[in-house]
């Protein structure tokens, strides 16, 4: 194991099934080698199979509460990818790799934005997801991202309250890198965050491992659904394939 691969994610609620597939998935390729971080509020029950659970004073709205959860990681100087818990790991990061302090994942597909979802945006008439939110916060990673975090927050917070229920945190990241001119060292998409909305059978697994993904992510408001029997599917090819 790279002594820079570390691995954290936000998860607040009741029911913590979803993120208990990530870390299991995170453990069987990492033989439990490997640092993974919950970030929460304190009220969240721990996910077995976690290295740390980080319990902060967050927001009720989401997208505030990951900005905060994110800023207040405790930086150590090593690469830590920040992933969203509706997502499997099929192969180590290889963090090791990029000397850079952030790294984001843009996205791959363009498309016009719904404005009237899931409440009205006035921002989002005629505007697409490149123009306004070209980054995604599914995969990141930073060595120190207090300051950037922190920037990104009081951002978030100025916009109005229906960006603290949703598209915040992807909205104001477009809005601080356009201010700052910041320049941006990428992730690619089709390793670190590939994109699925169906049941991943293993022979999707034996493909995606063929191309290197590294991460599978879940997208879309009725794709959680699968994440348990893909979840099982990936166990069976790690194994069959003496991956894991």
């Amino acid at each position: 194991m790279s002594s820079l691969d570390q691995i954290a994610f936000f998860w607040v609620g009741l029911d913590n099934q979803i993120p208990t597939f990530l870390v299991k998935s995170i453990n069987l390729v990492y033989k439990n080698k490997v640092k993974i971080y919950h970030l929460t509020n304190s009220t969240t029950r721990r996910i077995n199979g976690t290295t740390k659970t980080i319990r902060l004073n967050l927001s009720e709205n989401l997208m505030v509460a990951r900005l905060q959860a994110y800023k207040n990681f405790p930086y150590n100087n090593k690469l830590t990818f920040f992933c969203d818990a509706d997502s499997l790991f099929l192969q180590k990061l290889n963090l090791f790799e990029y000397s850079e302090n952030i790294y984001l994942i843009k996205r791959s597909h363009n498309f016009l934005m719904n404005h009237n979802w899931p409440e009205f945006y006035p921002e989002f008439v005629n505007q697409s997801s490149l123009d306004i939110m070209p980054y995604l916060f599914g995969g990141m990673a930073l060595r120190d991202g207090k300051k950037f975090f922190s920037d990104i927050l009081k951002i978030c917070l100025d916009l109005p309250p229906r960006f603290h229920r949703w598209y915040g945190d992807q909205y104001a990241l477009k809005v601080f890198l356009d201010k700052n001119k910041l320049k941006v060292n990428l992730l690619p998409i089709n390793s670190y965050l590939k994109i699925v909305r169906e049941v991943v059978s293993e022979k999707d697994y034996y493909l995606l491992y063929k191309n290197s993904v590294k991460m599978i992510t879940f997208k879309g408001l009725h794709t959680k659904q699968y994440i348990n029997e893909s979840s099982i599917n990936l166990l069976n090819f790690l194994n069959r394939n003496k991956l894991s």
